[in-house]
């Protein structure tokens, strides 16, 4: 596999821009703007050249949505609020499933129906009536939007007095991750990461355990599989480089399970009422959340196992029926997610979902790119980081600094839902990567303002609206903060507060352990899955995982190839290029296992550490040994002398 290329750092945020300057999106509002004026021209048209009744309270319409059924007069009346709620109502599926069509087709749906209910002549009010309610609409759009930019502005000057301070806090409290090489798992994070194990390990068209309600928002299967994804990729880079076997069967089980039609289809209906499209390639445009998500986490897999099966053609293979199928490999799916930053109206981010431009997304979607650098020894991260960096700053970040959930692109304006801590500090961990001065900086904000402890040490975390719901499956609970808290404090070597979470998530949330494996019954499987990531982390892993991944010699070393599941648990595996040391655990009871090893050197003989057995590799490099496992167990081999 091809050594990493360095990626240049970006500069340090206080030489850009500022934050929440929206350059580029005041340019889309003030393109609305003009869009909307042409639309009032025409609907103020046949009052001023007095057309009939009907072209008049459809010209109304067309100012403000069901304000021709005011025209109307009557019974038609009765449909003003009925349209108007419809409206929200179609607002909200535009935000939340891209459906474009909806608003535009209640809006002009409504016009022309009001139009068609007309008589010869209007009410005599209601142009005003359409003027007051056009004019209040406005003004309490810039009423919010000003008293959100109060509030930033008064977040921005408390932090300007406080920030210097606390980021030097974050800086000394940090605990540095310890040595590659130097750690295992212990029999609480095994527990642990065996909830993920069980659902990558079963068959492909599988989802025992899965949360499946429904394929369009944020408790989607994709988004389960990507976190199952990360806690096993996390496992693996720094715990455990030199075991494939099992683990690698997980990660490949998930990876396939991206093709299966539930998982994929539901993008048909957002490409067409979103795009106004019929292609039903789910990685063609603007759908970061799925193949940009996808493409990391297959990146991830190659680069860590150095199987190469995903850079074959048709390796991903989405089927839509025996006539349309779209052939996939990774170098297809990171050259459609390059060709989508280079068309994006924010470029080089782009749409998460038709006309939705995500912050966290547009850092998740776009990690494979530092990984892919490492596989096909190119060099499209300081590029990407240099362009990443000042538009977070500008379009995706209030002017506090603090991420927002993202933009609708067609609008420029904020997407109205999502902003609240959970964001942020899932943005914090996911800009580590990317900006570890932005990332640094928001854990220092979150803590100083999230973060309080009680006299007996507990933690709390503050909770805003969106913060009390577990996305991963609707229901109330805090499950999601605290696991977002959980990655962003680990991630910058806070410790106190991880284990604080810990101990806040054994305590509230429903711990149980069934057959030898932890879970939170007061969490989804999304949020289960993200403890086990926050669990394995230390100080700058999801950094170190994205950019440089495993020491070379764990790389190109001996490797545990294959074990049983569960009787063999691999708390740690790693190679120096030469050795191999394990640490394992019974998982079905103690006894005799047998172990397959490969990447030996063909026809060399090793020697075990434990009790002096000597084995020698066959041709191609493999050999198989027993071992008894009883509690912590140790094994390790190097080359034999001479």
């Amino acid at each position: 596999m091809s050594v990493a290329i360095a990626a240049a750092e970006p500069p340090p945020a206080d030489a850009m821009a500022p934050f929440g300057a929206a350059v580029a999106s005041a340019k889309l509002r003030r393109r609305a703007q003009a869009v909307y004026a042409l639309l009032v021209v025409l609907g103020v048209a046949p009052l001023a050249l007095h057309l009939s009744g009907g072209w008049q309270a459809a010209g109304l319409g067309v100012i403000c949505p069901g304000a021709g059924f005011l025209a109307d007069g009557g019974w038609a009346m009765l449909l003003f609020p009925l349209a108007v709620a419809l409206m929200f109502a179609a607002f909200a599926s535009w935000v939340l499933m891209a459906n474009a069509v909806a608003p535009l087709v209640v809006w002009l749906g409504g016009a022309l129906l009001a139009g068609a209910l007309a008589g010869g002549h209007i009410t005599p009010w209601s142009p005003w009536a359409t003027l007051v309610l056009t004019v209040g609409f406005f003004a309490g759009c810039t009423y919010l939007s000003r008293r959100t930019l109060a509030e930033e502005a008064a977040r921005r000057d408390a932090r300007a007095v406080y920030l210097p301070a606390a980021m030097a806090a974050v800086e000394a409290r940090a605990v540095e991750a310890p040595a590659p090489g130097t750690r295992e798992m212990s029999p609480a994070d095994l527990a642990s990461l065996r909830y993920a194990l069980e659902r990558g390990l079963q068959p492909v068209e599988g989802f025992a355990g899965f949360d499946v309600i429904e394929q369009f928002q944020t408790s989607s299967v994709r988004y389960q599989i990507d976190y199952l994804l990360w806690a096993l990729q996390i496992s693996q880079c720094h715990y455990t480089p030199n075991f494939h076997g099992y683990l690698n069967e997980a990660q490949r089980n998930l990876i396939d399970k991206l093709t299966v039609p539930m998982v994929w289809k539901w993008w048909r209906w957002e490409n067409l009422l979103g795009n106004f499209s019929f292609n039903l390639d789910p990685i063609a445009k603007d759908n970061i959340m799925f193949g940009g998500f996808s493409s990391n986490h297959i990146a991830l897999y190659t680069a860590l196992s150095g199987d190469m099966r995903y850079l074959q053609p048709g390796a991903l293979t989405f089927r839509w029926d025996e006539k349309r199928v779209f052939r996939h490999d990774l170098r297809t799916v990171l050259e459609a997610g390059r060709r989508n930053q280079r068309e994006a109206v924010y470029a080089p981010l782009y749409p998460c979902e038709p006309r939705l431009t995500y912050s966290a997304c547009n850092l998740w979607g776009q990690m494979a790119h530092l990984t892919a650098d490492r596989i096909f020894a190119t060099n499209h991260a300081p590029k990407l980081l240099h362009e990443l960096k000042p538009l977070h700053m500008s379009e995706m970040m209030g002017i506090d600094g603090s991420p927002h959930a993202g933009r609708m692109t067609a609008l420029g304006i904020r997407i109205p839902v999502y902003t609240c801590n959970h964001v942020a500090a899932m943005w914090g961990w996911m800009a580590s990567p990317f900006f570890p001065d932005l990332s640094r900086r928001t854990w220092a904000a979150s803590r100083e303002e999230c973060v309080s402890f009680g006299a007996d040490g507990e933690i709390t975390l503050a909770a805003l609206a969106y913060d009390r719901i577990d996305t991963g499956n609707y229901k109330k609970s805090e499950a999601g903060l605290y696991a977002q808290f959980l990655m962003l404090a680990r991630e910058q070597g806070d410790q106190e507060v991880a284990e604080a979470i810990m101990r806040r998530l054994d305590a509230d949330f429903g711990r149980v352990e069934r057959d030898g494996v932890v879970s939170y019954a007061k969490a989804s499987n999304v949020n289960n899955a993200t403890i086990i990531m926050g669990r394995l982390l230390r100080r700058f892993d999801m950094r170190k995982l994205l950019r440089e991944g495993p020491p070379p010699g764990a790389l190109s070393g001996p490797v545990l190839a294959a074990a049983k599941y569960p009787d063999v648990l691999v708390a740690k595996a790693y190679s120096d290029g030469e050795g191999l040391e394990l640490v394992l655990y019974a998982g079905a009871g103690a006894g005799p296992q047998k172990l397959r090893l490969e990447r030996l050197r063909p026809g060399r003989e090793y020697v075990l550490a434990q009790g002096g057995q000597v084995f020698s590799a066959d041709a191609q490099g493999g050999a198989e040994i027993e071992v008894m496992i009883n509690g912590r167990t140790e094994v390790s081999m190097t080359p034999a002398r001479g």
